[in-house]
């Protein structure tokens, strides 16, 4: 059966033939790649590829044509006065497109605003206390300003627009969302050295929450993170949208060695119920799946896997993971990186099917004791063959069940489809 060309082709399949099969063509070095390290796919359907010795985000449809409109986020020699060796990459619903460089930092840089274009900023504000009456005018590099658009207490009544252009365009190029150095990021993390963080991952929500996730290496933890408002543009088309600007709200997973604790971060992921995947270095659990359970004000995290009863747990299952995804339904995609292929896991962490490893049926003889005779049977063998994947370092799945993988070594992009829809062979939820 010849390989599909094109994922938008509705091949048919043999009834009940579920392999994964490559998809072609592959997308190598021709398209500039040098080492991409981490993939996501936008709300748009655009794939995201970060490229760290390439200095770049490429942009391209799914299938595997470049894009443009995105030189912003090529050659990025001079972010904050700063180089960007991208690592890690993820996209909201509001089109922001988050990236991470191994610092304390998270970069922004939004697709929607850099297609429609903008026109203006507030650089001026009224605000009102509708309990008091009382108004504050402030400029919105004030010291008040940013708390002011944040107050439950007041509302922004009047504004004044400016349109200098140094300004837009430091909103318009790629910018810092988040800095753990930042005072208000010092203050709230009262219990770790926020100025010490090291990001390894990052993870936006599937719906319009104004909060992301963050794995902080250098402290073995995840944290959460708000997005407060920073700042109010109007767009050429005259919409008016709020900026919003990282400030840490609290560490959600701890260092530890059991179920629902991190040692070593390295990748995560995050479904549409709010429920966390992340992948790990340290011991003792490779893969971990932790939900979120609301106690009275708090919201706390506690693991949905265990050992013994999910074989996603199962311990030396897995040889530094890289990283993990998770797609529409909860099904489980992981990278297992030293093993050279993926591991795919249903909902409940029931191994499926493997990606990325060849296997081939040997027709053997075999000799059992039969009381006290040996008796030759003839039998078949399955052996993997593995190597064309040589280190994948992350993994993402479109809507279709399409599998994205880093191959970094390789400078690759791979694709596999399911031969059979992949729903037909792992139970959706009811």
């Amino acid at each position: 059966m010849p390989l599909p060309s094109d994922i938008n082709v509705n091949t048919e399949f043999v009834a009940g033939d579920t392999t994964y099969l490559l998809v072609n063509p592959i997308w190598d070095d021709t398209y500039g790649f040098i080492t991409p390290i981490e993939i996501s796919i936008a709300p748009d359907g655009h794939v995201f590829v970060a490229d760290s010795a390439a200095k770049s985000i490429f942009v391209l449809d799914q299938s595997g044509n470049m894009l443009n409109g995105y030189s912003s986020l090529m050659n990025m020699n001079d972010i904050a006065d700063t180089i960007i060796y991208p690592i890690d990459i993820d996209i909201d619903q509001k089109m922001n497109v988050f990236f991470i460089d191994g610092s304390n930092r998270i970069y922004r840089w939004n697709q929607y605003w850099n297609k429609i274009g903008i026109e203006s900023y507030a650089s001026f504000a009224t605000f009102l206390n509708p309990s008091t009456g009382d108004t504050i005018r402030r400029s919105n590099n004030s010291i008040q300003w940013f708390e002011l658009i944040n107050h439950p207490d007041y509302i922004m009544t009047a504004v004044e627009w400016s349109n200098n252009q140094s300004m837009i365009d430091s909103i318009s190029l790629p910018h810092v969302f988040f800095e753990g150095s930042w005072s208000r990021n010092v203050f709230a993390d009262l219990y770790y050295e926020s100025e010490k963080n090291l990001f390894s991952g990052i993870s936006t929500t599937l719906g319009n929450d104004n909060f992301m996730f963050a794995q902080d290496h250098y402290h073995n933890r995840i944290i959460k993170i708000l997005m407060e408002r920073s700042q109010y543009i109007k767009l050429v088309n005259g919409e008016r949208v709020w900026m919003h600007s990282g400030t840490f709200e609290q560490t959600v997973v701890s260092e530890g060695t059991g179920a629902g604790t991190v040692n070593a971060p390295l990748g995560i992921d995050i479904d549409y119920a709010g429920n966390l995947y992340y992948s790990q270095g340290g011991e003792f659990f490779s893969i971990h799946k932790v939900k979120p359970v609301v106690t009275g004000a708090y919201t706390v995290y506690q693991s949905a896997f265990q050992e013994g009863t999910n074989e996603i747990m199962d311990l030396f299952r897995f040889t530094s993971p890289a990283d993990v995804a998770v797609d529409l339904n909860q099904n489980i995609y992981v990278a297992n990186t030293e093993d050279q292929e993926i591991q795919v896991f249903d909902y409940n962490g029931k191994f499926f099917r493997k990606a990325g490893v060849d296997e081939i049926t040997i027709d053997t003889t075999m000799y059992v004791e039969h009381g006290s005779q040996l008796v030759e049977i003839d039998t078949f063998i399955v052996k993997e063959l593995k190597g064309f994947i040589t280190s994948p370092q992350a993994i993402t799945v479109d809507k279709r069940g399409v599998i994205y993988i880093c191959d970094t070594p390789s400078s690759r992009v791979l694709r596999y489809r399911l031969s059979n829809q992949l729903d037909e062979d792992l139970q959706l939820i009811q």
